[in-house]
Formats: C-alpha cells, structure tokens, sequence
C-alpha cells in the first residue's frame, strides 16, 4: 500500500470525519462536480461553477474511450469556446491543474494557462492574470498555487514562482517572486494628490 493510499485508509481521531486525501484527478466526474456545486453556495446559476463544470467535464473526457471521448471532446470545444471564454471572459486551459473545491467567485477576465497548478480549496476572483514575465518564457514558466489560497481581483502572477500555502494576495498586486506560505501580499496604497491650492 502507497504512502497515499495509507494515509486515506487511516483511521481518523475519535469523533472527527476521516479526511479525504484524494487528488482531484482521483475523484469521478460526479463527486469532483457535487464538491464544486457546494463550494458555490449550492448554486446551479453560478457563474463559477459553469466555468468549472466545464473545464471537469473536459479533464473526465480525456479518460474516456471512442467513441464517447469524440463526443464529449466536441462538446467540451463548444462549450469551451462559445459559452466560458466568449461570454463568461474566463480562459481556463484544459492543461492546467485544478484542486479540488476551487472556488470561482467572479468569472470575468480570468486567464490560467496551461501548465498552472492550483491548489484544494483556493479561491479565484475576477481580473485575474496567471501568465509568463516574458515573451521567450516556455509553456512550463507559470505559477504554482499551494492550498486555500486567496487571490483578490486584480491580481497578476507572472513568471515561475510559487504562491504557498494559505497565502492571501490583495486587489492589484503583482507578483512576480515567490511568496512563501501564510503570508499576505498587498499593492501599494493609493496616494491622494491634492489639487493646489489657489
């Protein structure tokens, strides 16, 4: 038995739930949807949950067999293509890898390559940018989030950094270097320029 497998196997404290250890990609397509239904208040009409449930669906579609993956692939590009990237403004590539319980509280103007790893329980906000801090970067130069990690809008991360653990980055920062875990990231204030006096 795998050091994973022990650690889903053991027997959790007297009164407590086990804790389930699993990685997204080891959760069937209705399991990882109903944790992201209930990250999403429960809410079918969510916008975040529709960019999801999308890109699931195109990771689930990858471990199916033809004719079905045919199908399911063609649906996927439409969906994709016309409804999460054209309407909802939310590029979420197919080759990133998402957590679990990622939670999508604004979907506009959200952009995660491919190649960019997202932890359990992070939570994504409008006018996100994850991407590369330059034009010669290769496709593996993206961020790396850890866990429960909050990202507020207007948030940029560029580069090959990684964000750890439980890390809080505010509206309008940048980062470009790696922020370890616990740690809160903040933008300059805003300054006042006062009109002169006359």
């Amino acid at each position: 038995m795998s050091t994973e497998a022990a650690a889903v196997a053991a027997p959790a404290p007297t009164g407590a739930a086990p804790a389930d250890r699993r990685e997204a990609s080891e959760l069937g397509l209705r399991e990882i949807l109903r944790e992201d239904f209930r990250r999403h208040y429960g809410s079918l009409a969510h916008p975040g949950l529709h960019v999801l449930a999308v890109y699931r669906l195109g990771q689930w579609r990858r471990t199916r067999r033809q004719p079905l993956r045919v199908v399911v692939t063609v649906a996927y590009k439409v969906l994709n293509n016309l409804v999460i990237r054209n309407l909802y403004g939310a590029e979420l590539s197919e080759k990133a890898r998402l957590g679990r319980r990622v939670h999508i509280g604004h979907h506009q103007a959200i952009l995660v390559p491919p190649y960019c790893e997202i932890g359990d329980d992070c939570t994504l906000r409008y006018n996100l940018t994850i991407g590369y801090a330059g034009g010669s970067a290769s496709l593996q130069d993206v961020a790396r989030i850890g866990r429960r990690v909050e990202l507020a809008p207007g948030v940029h991360l560029l580069g090959a950094i990684t964000i750890g653990d439980d890390a809080r980055i505010g509206p309008g920062s940048i980062v470009m270097t790696d922020v370890p875990a616990g740690s809160t990231v903040f933008a300059a204030p805003a300054r006042v320029m006062r009109p002169p006096v006359r």
